[in-house]
């Protein structure tokens, strides 16, 4: 029975082995930087999950009455803490885990469903970033967040689709209605595509006054290119 002795020895150490290498390769979670099981740990995890909105379709129909919004949280708290965090300490694996939450949350939909059920060709557009800004930021956050959700929602991701072609500033650094809408008029264009995209899904970070939607839409528009729904991660819950 010694070669049964000597077989459980060498799993001992195996398994002591495979122990400390999984605790010295740990990841640590981007936002507390704790010990991660995943990306992030389970208490940032679920204070970013309280921050979930009640109800993922916006029936306000902040956009156009025949253009939902669909918001999975509310931009406060460990959600809006989350984003920053992605965007300014270069953390692209944030929009990895809520882009699984938001693809969660379109499967269960029985609205949604119906959405991909009726436009068969639908592919997700992202929102895109100036490539002074793309160059600078090293990735487009709204990209990530889109590709993460379009591959566990079975759904084309085509960013290719809209480019930005105008180096806008940041909207919140605008002051105005009027000075928001300048900011981003021809923001965009629609590359040259052989493909034949007629319907679209948007995809952004952050839904805050919707012009940088609405410009979107209206670039895609001109290539008779409709926008069936957009998606977003967060929305302050109160608009003005």
């Amino acid at each position: 029975m010694q070669w049964l002795k000597s077989i459980g020895s060498s799993l001992k150490i195996n398994h002591l082995a495979n122990t400390v290498r999984d605790s010295l390769w740990q990841a640590n979670c981007p936002l507390c930087k704790r010990p991660a099981d995943h990306i992030l740990c389970r208490d940032c995890d679920r204070q970013i999950t309280a921050y979930q909105s009640p109800e993922f379709l916006q029936k306000d129909n902040p956009i156009a009455l025949e253009i939902p919004l669909y918001s999975w949280g509310i931009y406060d708290g460990a959600l809006k803490r989350a984003i920053a965090a992605c965007k300014y300490d270069n953390h692209p694996e944030i929009m990895e885990v809520i882009g699984e939450k938001i693809a969660n949350t379109w499967q269960r939909s029985p609205i949604t469903r119906a959405l991909v059920q009726k436009y068969k060709q639908i592919s997700v557009v992202p929102i895109p970033l100036h490539a002074n800004k793309l160059k600078s930021r090293g990735f487009n956050q709204a990209e990530v967040l889109a590709k993460q959700f379009c591959d566990l929602a079975q759904i084309p991701c085509k960013p290719q689709i809209l480019q930005r072609i105008k180096d806008t500033k940041a909207q919140m650094q605008t002051k105005s209605v009027i000075e928001r809408e300048e900011n981003l008029s021809q923001a965009f264009t629609v590359p040259s595509i052989k493909a034949n995209y007629r319907d679209v899904i948007l995809c952004d970070d952050i839904y805050t006054t919707g012009a940088t939607i609405r410009e979107a839409i209206a670039t895609l528009r001109r290539r008779d290119i409709n926008v069936r729904a957009v998606v977003v991660m967060a929305r302050p819950q109160f608009q003005r």
